[in-house]
């Protein structure tokens, strides 16, 4: 498995998580998660987001929604 890939066991405690926060898990939120874990991982910019993830501007918006509701906080 590549190395930036959630395994399932990972994706499901952070989906979890997400739901008892009242984030909303869409079919697309464990790639944008995983563009988001890139994006801080690598430190590149927003608009270097690989699209394979999704587009840049998709992570970029629902990492600032996550935010403001305290999702990061809860897992770093």
């Amino acid at each position: 498995m590549a190395r930036t890939l959630l395994t399932d066991d990972i994706w499901q405690q952070i989906q979890s998580t997400m739901q008892f926060h009242g984030c909303y898990c869409s079919k697309n939120s464990r790639n944008i998660m995983e563009a988001i874990l890139w994006k801080l991982r690598t430190g590149a910019t927003w608009r270097d987001v690989p699209e394979k993830f999704c587009l840049w501007e998709i992570a970029y918006n629902r990492f600032n929604r996550w935010a403001s509701k305290g999702l990061w906080d809860k897992f770093f």
